[in-house]
Order: C-alpha cells, then structure tokens, then sequence
C-alpha cells in the first residue's frame, strides 16, 4: 500500500451561521478530523473561511488562496470538506479551481455528501444540478435584498448600524425614521479635513494636523476613505441621502486633485519581498519604498534603490519603527545564507561520490514499501494499535528516505549536479532577471521577522 494520503481540511461558516448547531468552524474540524483518522489520512493543515459565504468574490476568502497555493507547492492529494456548499455555489468559480486541482492531481472529498463527486457520472451530475440550484437560490436572495435596500436608500432610510457610520455622521431621526445626520462632536474636524487638504493637496500633512488638533488616532486609510465617499457630497448610490459637508463643485475639484496625486506610471522599482516583511513593532507589513539617483555611468541609467518602511509610522505616527529596511541589504543576508546551505549539500554530495563504488545496499526502496503494506494489512485488521501502526511506519520511512537522500546517489548520476555545483549559488542567483529573483523569494519565504535595529532575526521558509 502507498504511502498515506496528505489531506487538508478546508471550513467555513458565514457570519449568520457561526452560531448554528453543527455548522460552526469547530463543529466542522471535530467531524473532518474524524474522518481524516478512520480513512488514514495525514492532515496537513487546516483552513478556516470564517465569516464568509461560499458566493463571496473568491479573491475576498483568503483561506481558499492559502490552501491553492499549497496544491501548486505539492503539500496536498486531497481537500476534505463537510458538505459542497462550505466549498463553493458559484458555478464559475467552482471550475477555477477545479482547474487547479486537476492540473495537480488532487481531489477533494465531500464528507458528508459522498453522492457529490467528481469521478463517477452519477456524481458529476448531482455535483452541478447543486451548483446551479444553490448559485439560483443566492442570486434570487441577493436580487431581493438589493431590491428592498435600493428601496431603503431612496427614501433616505438607513441600511447600515452606527459602528459603519462615516466620520462626521450619527444616526438620527427624521419624522419617525433613523436618518444619517451630522454629528456636531465631529463636524468641526470633518471641515478642517477638506479645507486643509484643498490648501495644500498633500495627503500625509493633512493627516499630521488633524492628529495634532482634532483626533490623534485619525490614520492614513480614514482619510483616503474620505476623500472617496460620496457621503460627505450628501449622496449614496448616486441619489440625495444626507447633509452634505462638500458643494458638488467642491466634490468635484476633490476628485480632480485626489487623481493627480496617483502615479500614472510605475517608478520601474521591483521589490522582492512585498508581503513577506514585518514590522517588528506594531507588527504589520511593511511597504516598499525607493529612490532613483542619476548614473554618471556612460548608459546614464539611473541607480534604483529600494526599500521597506512601516506605514504606520510614516503616514500616522501609530508605529515608532522609523527605520527603512534595504532590500539589498535582506537579500544579501538571504544569499549568504543559502550559499552556506548550498555548499553543505555540494559537500554531502562530493562524499556520497567517494563512497559510491562501496558496499551494495542491502535492501531495496520496494522491500521497505512491501513491509509497510504488511504493517497498514495488520492495522486494518486491528492487530496492532495506532500508536505502534504509526512510530514503525514512521521508521520505514525514514529509511525509504535514507535510501533516496543525496549520499545514496550512485556515481553516474553525479556528473550534472557536479557540473551545477561548481558554478555557485551566487553565481546561479546572479544569472536571474529582476523578475525571476522576485518570484525566486516570492515563492520560497513565508515571512521575514526582523529585530528593532532593522537586522533579519529569522526567516520562515515556505
């Protein structure tokens, strides 16, 4: 018998249903974990949508991104789900993913629907009359509650709560109705947003005075969302909804400015580790950042200098790591470390090479595979416990593992990688385009953690 399946258990509940009995995330783990164990699965990691209906835009359930990334990386041969509509009720979306996972060989396991299926016909079919009664129930649903909202909105009649209510707003109510209404405690801060960013057009001097006068905890994101909203113009969805605090010609003149201030073209800048850095204060990714300086060389191409910041600190003074991290500066710790990584394993294949022509192994990667299927026959049978089943499958293992391991490559394979060794990690590494380094680190690191002087503390690989 092969070796035991790599599963991983995906769930997810939306908001409504987070109470429910038998649908909430821990209800769903307790029953796929089960079931992983009575069908001699390895779990591999869970992934947990919460607060997420399957018809959500697929780029919104970042879980689902996480989990098709370790298909293409080869962690998983099968996804367990409780039932098809924890997965998906968008026919299209549906497919794109089934996509990926044929691409990669792996299949995916309704546990509690097993009529849902992808390999026989009678399987396929229940599969997509579900699909599209299910995207037909979510579409009737979404129809008539944008209906009755595009009603509400109208007639002026609030559709959100208070904890969503824009700066300078607070509920009220309008002959018996709850209205958006200004709020006076914020009127005078809300004035001074607007009026200072017309006089000098610059988003973080903007946010810099309102923390000193107004509201020390206004941020960068606030007032981008405010100079987005169509509220503060007195409208929503385009129809007369509240006081205005703009005239529509200053709302205009708003938008006018706002879009002059975004980079038409990109600075040429390419940065490698974008998402992968974090603050070592507050936490949050860093940004990346750069500069151009004018070559004296004969080509006169400008020298690119790229960085990492904390927007936090720069755009709102909520962060006290000020530092700017050189991208140079990581990928050359980055390189050094992998060269020593690499010169290790040039070293473990040169002695393999030496021993080569030594003694013949004893035993044959297919005998230690036969002795597992008699282990996984004698389990199934009950005749021995799990935790005996699982510590000597783990031995075999490490011995088919042994056998396959660098020292056991015999001579004739050896030419190649001697060839490819002698050239260097930083030799290989140089020969990439800019493109090609960022995907290289994209794809190998999960997070960079650095220390408060700006130094790398540790790197979490993929």
């Amino acid at each position: 018998m092969s070796q035991k399946e790599r599963c991983a258990i995906y769930i997810r509940v939306s908001t409504a249903e987070q109470q429910m009995h038998g649908k909430s995330l821990q209800a769903q783990k307790e029953f796929l974990t089960n079931y992983a164990a009575e069908h001699g699965m390895q779990i591999v990691d869970t992934y947990a949508d919460e607060g997420k209906t399957a018809r959500k835009e697929l780029k919104k359930r970042r879980e689902i991104h996480r989990l098709i990334t370790d298909v293409k990386n080869a962690r998983i041969d099968v996804i367990l789900f409780w039932k098809m509509d924890r997965w998906f009720r968008n026919v299209s979306d549906f497919y794109k993913i089934q996509d990926i996972l044929d691409e990669h060989h792996v299949r995916w396991i309704a546990a509690a629907e097993p009529n849902m299926n992808m390999e026989t016909r009678d399987g396929r079919l229940n599969l997509n009359i579900m699909l599209s009664i299910g995207q037909n129930e979510v579409d009737t649903t979404s129809e008539r509650i944008k209906f009755t909202a595009d009603s509400m909105v109208k007639n002026g009649r609030l559709i959100f709560g208070e904890a969503n209510m824009p700066l300078g707003y607070k509920i009220g109510v309008i002959d018996g109705e709850k209205r958006m209404v200004k709020n006076p405690d914020e009127e005078d801060a809300v004035n001074a947003v607007f009026a200072y960013y017309f006089k000098y057009r610059k988003k973080k001097k903007t946010v810099l005075y309102i923390q000193e006068h107004f509201d020390p905890a206004f941020s960068y994101s606030r007032l981008q969302t405010m100079l987005h909203s169509e509220f503060y113009k007195g409208t929503y969805r385009g129809v007369p909804y509240c006081p205005a605090y703009l005239s529509k010609e200053q709302w205009e003149l708003l938008q006018e400015i706002k879009d002059k201030t975004i980079k038409t073209e990109r600075s040429g800048r390419i940065y490698y580790f974008s998402g992968r850095i974090r603050c070592p204060v507050c936490g949050t990714l860093l940004a990346g950042t750069g500069t151009s300086i004018a070559s004296q060389s004969k080509t006169k191409a400008p020298k690119i200098y790229s960085y990492y910041r904390c927007n936090k600190s720069l755009c709102s003074r909520q962060c006290g790591f000020t530092k700017r991290v050189s991208q140079k500066q990581v990928e050359a710790y980055l390189i050094n470390s992998l060269e020593k990584a690499f010169q290790k394993t040039a070293f473990t294949y040169s002695v393999s090479d030496a021993k080569a022509d030594r003694k013949p192994r004893r035993r044959s990667p297919e005998s230690y595979r036969n002795e597992q299927a008699r282990l996984n026959l004698l389990f199934q049978k009950e005749r021995i416990s799990w935790e005996h089943y699982e510590m000597e499958y783990a031995k075999i293992q490490e011995k088919i593992d042994a056998l396959s391991s660098p020292k056991n490559v015999q001579n004739k394979n050896l030419g190649s990688i001697k060839k490819l060794l002698s050239s260097g990690f930083k030799e290989m590494y140089r020969r990439l385009s800019e493109e090609n380094r960022q995907s290289f680190w994209q794809n190998a690191i999960r997070e960079i953690h650095l220390n408060a002087d700006s130094s790398v503390r540790r790197i979490d690989f993929h």
